[in-house]
């Protein structure tokens, strides 16, 4: 697969721009790509975003369900962005949206995000 998405860390936040297809394959080195930036950085929060992806099978919904594994300990969540209709039917009927949180783009996440710092720092 060529390197088709791209990975952009905006503090404790990773983005993840999604291919076109989202399959067993890609989803398989989306997750050993992200492993590794996991492990080296401190990454809280996760955005995924749908913007050009067309097709999904459950490979990707396996895919946001790991991540979603990985930030909950730490208080994060995972931000679903840019999704089509036919996705959005997809990860409706997967149940995806009762883990991960529907925005309509990277900057909404993002200031929710912000937001939710807010909120930690006054407690």
């Amino acid at each position: 697969m060529e390197q088709q998405h791209l990975f952009e860390e905006k503090g404790e936040t990773l983005i993840i721009y999604l291919p076109e297809e989202l399959d067993h394959h890609a989803a398989g080195v989306i997750r050993e790509e992200t492993e590794s930036l996991f492990i080296c950085k401190k990454i809280r929060d996760v955005i995924f975003d749908y913007t050009n992806t067309h097709f999904m099978d459950s490979s990707g919904i396996g895919l946001v369900m790991g991540r979603y594994r990985q930030v909950r300990y730490l208080k994060g969540d995972v931000y679903i962005v840019g999704v089509n209709e036919k996705i959005a039917r997809i990860l409706d009927i997967s149940g995806l949206y009762r883990v991960a949180k529907k925005c309509e783009n990277i900057d909404a996440a993002l200031q929710d995000i912000e937001e939710k710092k807010g909120r930690r720092k006054e407690k």
